[in-house]
């Protein structure tokens, strides 16, 4: 015999079958607002998601107040209504809203008035996820037990298939995240590919996290250097600079933190551990967007993508460490043959003259002087060598300009941010590194002197082709059409043009002075 489910339930279990057909978390919630309207013939509902402490983080509601939803643009607090079904934790049906005590009768800008009122908690492992609120009935009648019962069976179900879509969309991130960096770092021959592998590290993170800023910066003797940006460039000193004791916080303890900056947004930040690599540093997420689903995780892969990164970084520097020490090796080496010769030299050197003792003496005379001629050539081009090879490799540029900084800091009052982008040690040969050094020596000296400056941007670029530098400070600037340059600029301006480069100044009063030097990145 057919048995004929009451149309309660068979409107309920259909409702359960379209929430659970979408996969999406957003379209499930959406779903779950539709179904309750539909089960219950209300106008107006909406789902109201929550954070671990209860604040509201996002609105979902049902087609017929969307728009209105949309102009509203505020976050209820919880108060009124709304926050009884949180504080009480249970289903709350209201006849007349107008004679509840908790109703406060104000209504944000766009809002429905709201006559009945019909709220439940959607709860997830016993766990608040959000809150269902339905409001007027349609005809005018009041929201019925029958209507409460729907809508407390309906939130029982949508917490499980919460729970589920949340599931699959953490899966989905993390396979995203997965495709994105896969063939991160699997050719790290050269520094260029290094540097190509670190962009799209923080390129596939920005994109993933939907942020506005991905940074990944380093500490070296005090100093925070911007190495890599995606996302909004001209950000991210601005970033940096806000978030630098948290950065410090960050680095110092080892420690991810994360920032709330508004509902369903906050920033990362996670340290970046090296073994082998200089200075301790950090990947910067800033204003990413977390769904509910990836508040919990989205932290943890970012810190799996830090892992990844200073695992490149060890490599890298592992690499350069061998080349080096293969070089020493070689020094080493010739240095020593070249002593043997000498030795070897010398030594046949007085077998000729102790082999001279039976000549007459104009042909001994001969050839004493020029056996000691060609010992003296032979002698100085070997000392030459010898002392060529001895010598230690000069000091990096990277490593001169952070010295220059924190020398400059004292000055200045504050320390400059540096930022790198390209190889900049091995751009230059090192009479041009000594040109960088006395522009960024000269243009420190004119902030200090003339700008009145509360922030300093230094920012060193290598490309194939050119390297930059770039020199910006917030001081008060200058009017070019007044102000005569005076002999250090001209001097800098004389330096690039001696290299086949250029020097540009722009500036304007009140508005800060920007300074680019270029010459050829061949030196």
């Amino acid at each position: 015999m057919d048995l004929e489910l009451p149309p309660e339930a068979r409107a309920l279990l259909d409702a359960v079958v379209a929430i659970g057909s979408d996969r999406d978390l957003r379209g499930v919630l959406t779903r779950i607002v539709v179904a309750s309207c539909e089960l219950t013939d209300a106008k107006y509902g909406v789902l109201g998601i929550v954070d671990d402490d209860g604040a509201f983080t996002e609105l979902v509601p049902n087609p017929a107040v969307a728009e209105e939803f949309a102009h509203i643009k505020v976050l209820p607090t919880g108060s009124g209504l709304l926050g009884l079904v949180p504080r009480e934790r249970r289903a709350i049906r209201i006849d007349d809203v107008t004679t509840h005590p908790d109703a406060t009768g104000v209504y944000p800008d766009r809002h429905p008035k709201i006559d009945s009122f019909l709220g439940a908690p959607v709860l997830v492992d016993e766990k608040a996820f959000g809150h269902l609120y339905l409001g007027n009935k349609r005809g005018g009648a009041p929201f019925t037990a029958r209507d409460q019962a729907l809508v407390e069976a309906l939130a029982r179900a949508a917490g499980v298939m919460i729970d589920n879509a949340r599931a699959y969309e953490q899966v989905e991130w993390r396979r995203r995240w997965l495709v994105g960096t896969r063939d991160v770092g699997s050719d790290l021959t050269g520094r260029a590919r290094v540097q190509d592998a670190l962009n799209e590290l923080v390129t596939s993170l920005r994109e993933l996290c939907d942020a506005r800023v991905v940074a990944y910066v380093r500490r070296v003797d005090g100093l925070i250097e911007i190495l890599q940006v995606a996302g909004d460039q001209a950000a991210a000193p601005e970033v940096i600079e806000r978030l630098n004791t948290e950065i410090r916080a960050v680095v110092d303890t080892r420690m991810p933190t994360r920032i709330p900056e508004s509902p369903g947004n906050a920033t990362l930040i996670v340290p970046v551990h090296t073994r082998l690599a200089g200075g301790a540093g950090a990947i910067v997420v800033e204003n990413a967007h977390e769904t509910p689903s990836l508040r919990g995780v989205m932290l943890d892969l970012v810190g799996v993508t830090a892992l990844q990164l200073g695992l490149i970084l060890d490599r890298d520097q592992a690499l350069r460490d061998r080349a080096q020490l293969l070089v020493a090796k070689d020094r080493d080496r010739i240095a020593r043959d070249l002593h043997d010769l000498v030795i070897q030299r010398l030594f046949a050197t007085g077998m000729q003259l102790q082999g001279a003792r039976g000549l007459d003496p104009s042909e001994l005379r001969g050839r004493v002087d020029g056996a000691i001629t060609d010992l003296d050539i032979a002698i100085k081009e070997l000392r030459a060598a010898i002392f060529e090879l001895g010598a230690g490799p000069v000091k990096p540029l990277l490593e001169e300009v952070r010295s220059l900084l924190s020398e400059y800091a004292v000055v200045l009052g504050f320390q400059p941010v540096l930022r790198i982008t390209g190889p900049v040690d091995r751009a230059l040969v090192p009479e041009a590194s000594t040109h960088v050094l006395t522009t960024l020596r000269e243009a420190l000296s004119n902030i200090a002197r003339h700008a009145d400056a509360s922030s300093v941007v230094v920012e060193m670029t290598a490309s194939s082709a050119w390297f930059r530098l770039g020199v910006a400070d917030d001081g008060v600037g200058f009017d070019e059409s007044v102000v005569t340059p005076g002999h250090g600029s001209s001097n800098l301006a004389a330096r690039a043009a001696e290299l086949g480069g250029h020097l540009t100044v722009t500036t304007a009063p009140g508005e800060g002075t920007t300074l680019e030097w270029v010459i050829p990145a061949v030196g």
